[in-house]
């Protein structure tokens, strides 16, 4: 009861600073307009972007003084290699990792099956951040900084809407996906209460806490207020880490086990099946579209490129931005492996959509994980929810100028939309799956590539030439087929 109190109480200070806050937000709001814009782009948002702080004052400065602050502000600005690669990181892990144990479940329940599982988590890591390196490289050669814009100039002007629809399309479910685990977990957090269904039941959590919570937070002027609760999601993240790691080595849900009983699925593990025998079945395409899906922060690559800090001794970024790319889709990857691994050797193939349901209510470290992700993605709603906003406006276009008018009608009818859909649906690893098949392995791997491709077609940038030239290019091509293929088997595994 205690902890449930708590989180009442956290959410109700943090309504009120943020409605506090909005005010003075909204005097900063047209400074920094373009770089707010940036960030809020779709489903995995950069929430907590590490920069030296500034301190300002109000004086009267002359035009060439004014130039100078701006100049410097501007360098500022700029992130080292260790500050992009942390915000990547921390732009990249989220609740996606909370479907990989269903992906491996959804192979079969080997407890070997791990090893090829690791295998290939490290293969989509690295695929993601070559497909990362290859968006930042159109960047460059087309002289665009947004996703859509990089695509308009390198592939054309007829086909944008293309990579704006999947955007969309990715903010969309990421709001249901945020809705869904809402409801799992505090529906999870009040059973031990007894409550009565009408209140405490999963349908009846989701529709209070979109009507009580993330309506007034959607419906913010700014949301720049919500910044300053950026780091739950830093830290709630690193707990379910730590907590998953640990369920699994005490043994509390095996056999003999203290919380086993209390489960609301026995664990299963499948002794026959071999770990490569395992991986060849379709299955193996389920857990491939949640690893695009978790690995997904491409459309924020041109905002890294444009934030980095170059070389001093050379200018350029191409170099740094590699390294950022490496480090921080590698370090994702160690912590989606601990996860993943953790998660489906305590309950093999039982592992449901959400790991975090698996876990006993009674559970009181579990208790505290659905704690965590409740805080985070509460305060993390919004930012998802303002991207689903523009990007229908932008698709819209002129039609959209009576809707943009109406911001509160617009609120209602799309958290209608999603609260309807997330209603209806139960298991968050079919949904990350579909999402990672349909739409992720379009922008993780088919996207990047065809925009490099498009932009050395339009002579915008040059043919990379010997040994390392081919293996490029061969890649990139390799990537169209294999995104495809991937988005196609995933999609008909999803659905059956």
């Amino acid at each position: 009861m205690a902890p449930m109190c708590a989180i009442g109480v956290l959410l109700a200070v943090s309504l009120r600073q943020l409605a506090q806050g909005e005010a003075f937000a909204a005097l900063g709001r047209n400074a920094c307009t373009h770089t707010n814009s940036a960030l809020l782009e779709p489903h995995h948002q950069l929430k907590h972007v590490i920069r030296p702080r500034l301190r300002t004052r109000t004086t009267c400065r002359s035009a060439s003084e004014e130039a100078d602050t701006q100049e410097e502000v501007a360098e500022v600005k700029l992130s080292s290699v260790t500050q992009s690669t942390v915000n990547l990181v921390k732009n990249i892990v989220g609740a996606g990792m909370l479907s990989l144990p269903h992906g491996v479940a959804a192979i079969g329940g080997s407890p070997q099956a791990v090893v090829p599982s690791l295998l290939l988590t490290f293969l989509a890591a690295v695929f993601s951040a070559y497909s990362f390196v290859l968006i930042a490289q159109a960047c460059e050669a087309t002289g665009e900084s947004t996703y859509t814009r990089v695509w308009a100039r390198s592939i054309g002007e007829r086909t944008k809407l293309v990579p704006a629809v999947a955007c969309l399309a990715k903010a969309a479910i990421g709001c249901i996906a945020f809705s869904m685990i809402l409801g799992d977990c505090i529906s999870l957090m009040l059973a031990p209460l007894n409550l009565p269904a009408v209140i405490a039941s999963r349908d009846a959590i989701i529709l209070q806490i979109t009507a009580v919570v993330l309506f007034p937070l959607c419906s913010l002027k700014s949301l720049a207020p919500l910044a300053k609760f950026s780091l739950l999601g830093v830290l709630s993240n690193f707990y379910i880490c730590t907590f998953v790691v640990l369920r699994c080595l005490d043994h509390s849900y095996q056999k003999g086990g203290a919380l086993l009983a209390a489960a609301p699925a026995a664990p299963k593990f499948d002794m026959a099946a071999g770990a490569w025998h395992a991986h060849l079945g379709p299955g193996l395409s389920v857990l491939l579209s949640i690893l695009a899906t978790a690995f997904l922060a491409h459309y924020n690559a041109p905002l890294f490129l444009e934030q980095l800090a170059p070389d001093p001794k050379t200018g350029k970024k191409d170099k740094r931005f590699v390294v950022v790319s490496v480090l921080g889709f590698c370090t994702a990857g160690l912590i989606f492996s601990l996860v993943m691994v953790g998660g489906f050797l305590t309950f093999g193939s039982s592992c449901m959509g959400l790991i975090l349901n698996n876990y006993a209510a009674m559970d009181s470290l579990a208790l505290l994980a659905r704690a965590a992700i409740v805080l985070s993605l509460v305060t993390a709603y919004p930012l998802v929810f303002l991207s689903l906003r523009k990007q229908v406006l932008e698709i819209l276009g002129d039609k959209g100028d009576d809707l943009a008018q109406r911001p509160r009608l617009m609120t209602i009818s799309l958290l209608a939309g999603i609260t309807a859909v997330a209603l209806k649906l139960r298991n968050l690893g079919v949904v990350a799956a579909l999402a990672g098949a349909s739409l992720g392995t379009f922008l993780v791997y088919v996207a990047p590539a065809l925009m490099v491709m498009g932009a050395r077609r339009r002579g915008l940038t040059e043919r990379p030439e010997g040994a390392v030239g081919l293996l490029a290019r061969a890649t990139q091509i390799f990537l169209v087929p294999l995104g495809l293929g991937l988005g196609v088997i995933g999609c008909i595994q999803c659905l059956k």
